[in-house]
């Protein structure tokens, strides 16, 4: 028992030690030894870890193959392009420096809770960085404003995030189900975080600063012209390998498989199919296709179920969670406000996924487990905002544009704990008011 502790914790340790650069291994690969590891001490004590065929059997297939399906989709708007004409088409509108900062937060939250947090970040952290520079703006409020919007419009749907996914999962909800009874309140999560980044930081959005590089900027600005007037014309024959892709063939898969979603439909299969669907309209070559999914983050969440499985099949959390009961509040309103608070802890220290892996009994045991489930949700997906660290889809934007040196840790904190405290506060508010 106490050997698979030592193994989980030492995943852990991988984990944030690539974050603090103490072992740049990388996520992924801490994650991955960590599943080796208690594969490994199935074989030296058949007592302790997982065999082999535990652990894979440990891997959540639905969730795996909804991420999968959701990044080919939101890959696929990238290689068409759209990303790039929506940039263009906010560059030739002139918006106020606090418009702009509302239209990358909220936009972003919507095109997360229709597509996936990290993908969305992933395309749309360079669009921003240079909607910002060509402005002669202080790019920092809108890359917070485009990862804390991400994670508090993700909320919206189980197809937003991977925890979201997983909640789908392990509760049976339906994807209907959770967009009727947490769609609200999610919106009002996401509303708060605009307002709240905007009273936070309106000082830093008043300064404006000289556009770095204006020899770049005009590239950029005649790149994206000449991509929002070039829309490839419809040809009876394939389009040669080079051409740009019709940005109506993801954007009418993406609404199909939304619907379906909403009457019912297996996600992840809807999702997988959605994007083979995408990929035969486009009547191409698929490699560039692939190459825009993060499989690291695949690897990731695939490696995390065997290390949580492994630690599940020892007991431990569920002897913890009885040592721990006495001491938590009771009660539906009660019990949800102590299990938000256990999730705005937990998620910070091992991240949302396994902290959810970890808490699925804790929650099943609610008076209202429906209701935990949805509270379980909406918090873990806030929380991201909390820390630097507290979601992928933040340390994607600031990696991503190179912004490790403006937005550190406590700079991060600054901004995100009071805006994951408000927006977690008025989403709980209005849960709790509707049940």
């Amino acid at each position: 028992m106490w050997s698979v502790l030592l193994v989980f914790a030492a995943t852990y340790v991988l984990i944030a030690a690539r974050r603090l650069s103490l072992l740049p291994i990388g996520r992924p690969a801490g994650a991955l030894a960590g599943a080796c590891a208690m594969v490994i001490l199935s074989s030296l004590d058949p007592g302790a870890g997982l065999t082999p065929h535990e652990a894979f059997g440990a891997i959540e297939p639905n969730t795996i193959g909804l991420l999968l399906g959701m990044m080919l989709l939101s890959a696929s708007l990238d290689l068409a392009g759209v990303f790039e004409l929506a940039a263009a088409w906010v560059a030739r509108r002139d918006l106020s420096p606090v418009r702009l900062l509302y239209l990358v937060t909220l936009g972003a939250g919507l095109a997360s809770a229709v597509l996936l947090n990290d993908s969305v970040c992933v395309m749309l952290a360079p669009l921003v960085d240079r909607t910002a520079r060509r402005a002669g703006l202080d790019r920092v409020p809108y890359l917070l404003a485009l990862a804390m919007g991400a994670n508090a419009g993700s909320a919206l749907t189980l197809a937003g995030n991977p925890q979201n996914m997983l909640v789908g999962h392990l509760s049976g909800i339906s994807y209907r189900t959770y967009l009727l009874e947490a769609g609200p309140a999610a919106l009002i999560g996401l509303a708060v975080t605009a307002v709240t980044l905007h009273l936070l930081l309106r000082r830093r959005i008043a300064a404006r600063t000289p556009p770095r590089d204006p020899a770049l900027d005009s590239a950029l600005d005649s790149a994206l012209d000449s991509a929002l007037d070039s829309a490839p014309e419809p040809e009876p024959a394939p389009p040669p390998p080079g051409a740009r892709p019709s940005a109506l063939v993801p954007i009418a898969c993406i609404a199909v498989v939304s619907v379906l979603f909403v009457l019912g439909a297996n996600l992840a299969w809807t999702a997988v199919g959605g994007a083979t669907a995408a990929i035969l309209l486009h009547r191409r070559d698929a490699t560039g296709l692939f190459e825009r999914v993060s499989w690291t983050v695949l690897v990731f969440f695939g490696a995390l179920f065997i290390v949580v499985a492994g630690l599940q099949k020892t007991g431990m959390p569920e002897q913890a969670l009885r040592a721990a009961s006495p001491f938590m509040p009771s009660g539906p309103t009660l019990g949800i406000v102590g299990l938000s608070i256990a999730m705005l802890v937990g998620c910070q220290i091992v991240s949302n996924v396994p902290f959810i892996l970890l808490a699925e009994s804790y929650i099943r045991s609610q008076p209202d487990p429906h209701l935990a489930w949805i509270a379980t949700a909406l918090v873990s997906t806030l929380a991201g905002n909390f820390t630097l660290l507290g979601s992928v889809a933040n340390i994607i934007v600031v990696e991503t544009v190179g912004a490790e040196r403006e937005i550190g840790f406590r700079s991060y904190a600054r901004v995100g704990v009071p805006v994951t405290l408000a927006s977690t506060a008025a989403a709980l508010l209005w849960l709790l008011l509707v049940r």
